[in-house]
């Protein structure tokens, strides 16, 4: 790793007896999955404009100023101390700063044959919000160039995986993440990464930032927040490799970064 780091109706029908109008029996045609998604949208943008009209009524919006996050401090402190994964030691941990943003660039090993790049990217404050952290990510390098080259992508594919909840009697939560190849080939440096990357947060996670978005929004109106947290886990593997055969190592290592953050950082939001 050294290396790494340098309807349908009836019509109604009059009864001339009775000079009343009866209703032919109704059939409704099954809801198509599209259509059954739309309602479920129109019902959640009804559910927030509803949670919306006190703050309206007062003069202010949640958005505009949203809900304190209780334990930003120690969220934003990842920056600076990294996080301990048991069975994993770290390397070499220390902030840096990506796309404007601080990140930090954690390098650690399981053993002498497996170890990754771990960064990650908390939010700085309560209206900081998930944005192109994955575009940010395309130009990052940890060696030094003259030659600003992207990372070359491809392979991409949706994952999930799961972790146990950390409440007493709570279900498993799901996480999804994207999944693909990363490689680079530069004077100084070439490489090739099999790369795992989402958005963490306490009750879950998910690579779109409008996911963790209308979580968030949910959570407001009841009263609390879902921090986040940006998290790029880089597994070295052959040149130009299959990704596949570091999935097992990515997934697990995926439910360990998880599983400590809502434990740690993330815990009591």
């Amino acid at each position: 790793m050294n290396k790494f780091f340098n309807a349908k109706f009836g019509k109604g029908r009059v009864n001339k007896n009775l000079g009343e109008t009866q209703a032919m029996p109704v059939k409704l045609a099954p809801l198509n999955s599209k259509l059954s998604k739309t309602i479920l949208l129109v019902c959640l943008v009804l559910l927030m404009g509803l949670g919306a009209v006190p703050g309206y009524l007062k003069g202010s919006w949640r958005w505009e100023k949203p809900l304190s996050v209780t334990n930003l401090k120690q969220i934003r402190n990842l920056q600076k101390t990294g996080i301990s994964l048991p069975n994993w030691q770290t390397l070499n941990q220390q902030p840096i700063e990506i796309g404007g943003h601080k990140w930090s660039f954690q390098v650690i090993g399981r053993d002498a044959q497996t170890q990754a790049i771990l960064l990650l990217r908390p939010m700085r404050d309560d209206k900081d919000m998930p944005q192109v952290e994955w575009v940010d990510l395309r130009g990052f390098r940890w060696w030094q160039t003259n030659q600003p080259r992207q990372w070359q992508t491809d392979g991409f594919r949706r994952s999930q995986f799961t972790v146990p909840s950390t409440n007493a009697g709570g279900q498993t939560l799901q996480v999804e993440a994207q999944y693909f190849r990363n490689w680079i080939q530069e004077r100084n440096f070439s490489g090739t990464f099999a790369v795992l990357q989402w958005y963490a947060w306490p009750t879950g996670g998910n690579p779109e930032p409008n996911r963790w978005f209308f979580a968030d929004q949910i959570a407001q109106w009841q009263g609390r927040r879902l921090p986040w947290v940006a998290v790029s886990i880089m597994i070295p593997i052959e040149p130009l490799g299959d990704i596949e055969r570091a999935w097992s190592v990515a997934e697990s290592l995926g439910q360990t970064v998880q599983a400590a953050l809502i434990a740690d950082a993330l815990k009591g939001s």
